[in-house]
């Protein structure tokens, strides 16, 4: 797998949600590491998911800080047996009074500093758990992404093809061959486009019967008496085949071979044949 396949194949979106166990994590920071392409593509997953994490951030409900704040009261006031308050104490040899109320600000700065941390794990709590679900949703996008880029992709590759196909067929240098069939497949017919000038050749199967298991059609080109290898037939079920090119043609003629084709035509099993227009 390239470096471009390892970066298509979403390890790294997983990492930047916490979807990987801590060897593969390891191996994507290995890997970050070794090529500086994949590095640069971890740390736009980080910032993309750090962005969609602030995007959809939510605070925690107002009422959590109320809960927080009178658990830690009721953990910082101590019961006597008897289920009141403690008295307080005061040792004789206690800091002046000018110091209780500095002292009594220090706790509370403690008890509001507790309640923003506990505050943030709350929340960092919440971000994560949302992080979590949307992870699939972000690779699923991604690969709806990719899956309609290639589709778009090819479309665009078939429409020029069928643009090159056309063009050939209207060339005037380009000639149809009706093969008919033999004696032995009377009704079996085939159609060669063949152009004179791009040496290029189109095969049209489409009234040709199925080819048994392990046989397979072949085109020949019949040039000064002796066969040319034109390709195998694919399907039979295509309407236009791309043929190898031929140089010279008096004839063109299909047989019945094994799989894959044969150096010289079998003769027993020929289909079908036509002489090329204007010999």
């Amino acid at each position: 797998m390239n470096t471009q396949e390892y970066i298509d194949s979403g390890v790294l979106e997983l990492y930047a949600a916490g979807g990987l166990t801590p060897s593969e994590s390891g191996e994507v920071e290995e890997m970050a590491a070794r090529h500086p392409e994949v590095r640069t593509a971890l740390e736009e997953c980080l910032r993309t998911m750090e962005a969609y994490a602030l995007t959809h951030a939510q605070a925690p409900r107002p009422e959590l800080e109320d809960q927080i704040l009178r658990h830690l009261q009721a953990q910082t006031a101590p019961v006597q047996p008897n289920g009141a308050p403690e008295g307080k104490v005061v040792p004789m040899n206690a800091a002046s009074p000018a110091q209780y109320p500095k002292r009594e600000s220090t706790r509370w700065w403690q008890i509001a500093a507790v309640i923003l941390l506990l505050i943030s794990a709350a929340a960092n709590v919440y971000l994560y758990s949302n992080l979590r679900e949307t992870r699939s949703e972000l690779i699923s996008a991604r690969q709806t992404s990719r899956q309609y880029a290639l589709q778009v992709s090819q479309l665009e590759t078939r429409s020029l093809q069928s643009e090159n196909l056309l063009g050939m067929l209207r060339n005037p240098q380009t000639l149809a061959v009706q093969l008919k069939g033999v004696t032995q497949h009377p009704e079996a017919q085939a159609t060669v486009f063949w152009n004179q000038e791009t040496k290029e050749v189109y095969f049209d199967p489409a009234n040709l019967p199925a080819a048994p298991t392990g046989k397979q059609y072949q085109l020949w080109a019949l040039a000064q008496g002796k066969p040319i290898d034109a390709g195998v037939v694919k399907a039979t079920d295509s309407t236009l085949l791309k043929m190898k090119s031929i140089e010279e043609a008096q004839a063109f003629a299909v047989t019945l071979e094994p799989e894959g084709g044969s150096v010289n035509p079998t003769l027993e099993e020929m289909y079908v044949m036509g002489n090329s227009a204007g010999k």
